[in-house]
């Protein structure tokens, strides 16, 4: 349990401590109000089915293409496009770090409400439909429902585009394909999938491969293979068009940050998401030296 989130706290309030260092308000006995019961009265999210994680080869790592590690003290507007819905807001600060003295601070306060702030860089066109990468994050605590962390996808996120996601949902992570930018072909919907398991209180080394031919997300957590998952939209219904490859298109749009689906409720304490040492490639970009556990 992360310490700014007291077990005391919780259950005063009737609330039940989860994976994800939050608490979540225990389910009602019985719903009331409307016969499609009000937000206050719908239970927590349903446990996730968790495939079997398959293996995935990588290949040998090599030289990064892009790298980040907010050295300069300050998001670049030569290079990002900062996001921000608020009060959510995207800093760089240097309390809290991986390596070096900055790192990037997103904070979403306690008690907001589908706010975001994230942070987007067009990808170099070598990997327009294969990347790798890697960031340290350091996640304080989520709340159970959809949290979002990461994408790779059409410009326009997180309103009107076309993406894979990294995400979380009740301790695990959800990577998922994302199409709100419809087409006759592609119709409008998602494919959430749910695997691993999401670290909380701690820098970890993320490293992930985005593939959108065929579409599919591969994660590694502090060098080991953690999620696994190939992507089938079967809202696609046109014969000619692939339900499972070029669902994007192209990767246009990489962007790295936090929002959540939870209602302000479940927040009883800002979340704050740190990333340093970003990096992305066309091969695996690998480690740096571990973060010592007191950071």
């Amino acid at each position: 349990m992360h310490p700014s989130y007291p077990r005391l706290f919780a259950l005063g309030l009737g609330m039940a401590l989860t994976a994800t260092g939050f608490a979540q308000t225990a389910a009602p006995a019985a719903a009331s109000g409307s016969a499609t019961g009000g937000r206050a009265n719908r239970p927590p999210p349903a446990p996730p089915v968790i495939p079997a994680l398959q293996p995935w080869d990588r290949p040998a790592e090599g030289p990064a293409l892009f790298t980040e590690d907010f050295e300069s003290g300050a998001i670049s507007d030569k290079i990002w496009s900062v996001i921000v819905n608020p009060p959510a807001t995207a800093t760089v600060q240097s309390d809290l770090v991986a390596h070096g003295k900055y790192a990037l601070k997103i904070t979403y306060p306690a008690g907001s409400t589908r706010d975001y702030a994230f942070i987007a860089m067009t990808v170099p066109d070598a990997l327009k439909n294969h990347f790798y990468g890697r960031a340290y994050m350091y996640i304080s605590g989520v709340p159970d429902p959809h949290s979002v962390f990461m994408s790779a996808g059409t410009t326009g996120f997180p309103t009107r585009a076309n993406w894979l996601e990294i995400g979380g949902y009740t301790g695990h992570f959800q990577p998922s394909l994302q199409i709100t930018n419809p087409t006759t072909d592609i119709p409008r919907g998602e494919v959430p999938a749910f695997q691993g398991t999401l670290p909380i209180g701690r820098w970890f080394c993320l490293e992930f491969e985005f593939i959108d031919q065929p579409d599919r997300i591969a994660i590694w957590v502090d060098g080991k293979l953690d999620v696994n998952i190939p992507f089938t939209y079967n809202k696609i219904t046109n014969p000619d068009v692939k339900k499972d490859s070029g669902l994007i298109g192209a990767f246009s749009e990489f962007a790295l940050g936090y929002r959540t689906f939870a209602q302000g409720a479940l927040i009883p304490k800002d979340i704050n998401i740190y990333y340093d040492d970003i990096a992305i490639g066309d091969k695996p970009i690998g480690q740096l030296t571990p973060v010592p556990a007191a950071k």
